[in-house]
């Protein structure tokens, strides 16, 4: 009996199939979306992104203090994981005198905000609803986290997941901006 006719091939192979093709979809392709974005010659500084309420800004506006610029979406598994940490650690940042954008990638503010809800998270809400502004930092995957000096200057970046309550992320901030976070 060939392959194609015996019933259980058939659904072993649908169900790979779907397997993969749902694996494409839940994925959004999450970490090689960024890599197919044509590359950009636009500044960072200038680039639009949106509030929540759709209100165009550019990391310009927020020169003048210390910057951890954090790039990640709600559909990328390793942004999920590491956003508790995060946030413990933009809360410690922010308390010594610096300031964190965590700019999602997400089309919708919808997710976002559900997402934010869900676990209690006070950051500002702001979206890269194009991907153009991860392109201009030349960005290849989520999450990435740009480190941005008070004149506007990047200083540092980390791709992938990361430990925030570490030890290196406070020495990170040491190096990057002479800041001292709290225990």
């Amino acid at each position: 009996m060939s392959f194609w006719k015996k019933k259980d091939n058939l659904i072993i192979t649908g169900f790979v199939v779907l397997f993969f093709a749902g694996l494409g979809i839940w994925l959004d392709l999450c970490c090689v979306n960024a890599a197919f974005y044509s590359s950009s010659t636009s500044s960072p500084s200038q680039v639009p992104f949106t509030d929540k309420d759709d209100n165009a800004l550019t990391l310009s506006s927020f020169q003048g203090k210390p910057l951890v610029v954090n790039m990640w979406a709600t559909w990328c598994p390793s942004c999920v994981k590491k956003m508790g940490s995060f946030h413990r650690f933009a809360e410690k940042f922010e308390a010594a005198g610096g300031q964190v954008l965590n700019i999602s990638q997400d089309k919708n503010v919808g997710p976002v905000r559900a997402y934010y809800a869900r676990n209690a998270y006070h950051f500002p809400i702001y979206l890269d609803k194009t991907g153009q502004l991860l392109d201009a930092f030349n960005g290849t995957g989520l999450p990435t986290t740009i480190f941005i000096d008070s004149s506007g200057q990047e200083v540092g970046r980390i791709r992938g997941g990361f430990d925030w309550d570490s030890a290196e992320a406070t020495a990170l901030v040491q190096k990057y901006f002479g800041l001292t976070l709290a225990n």
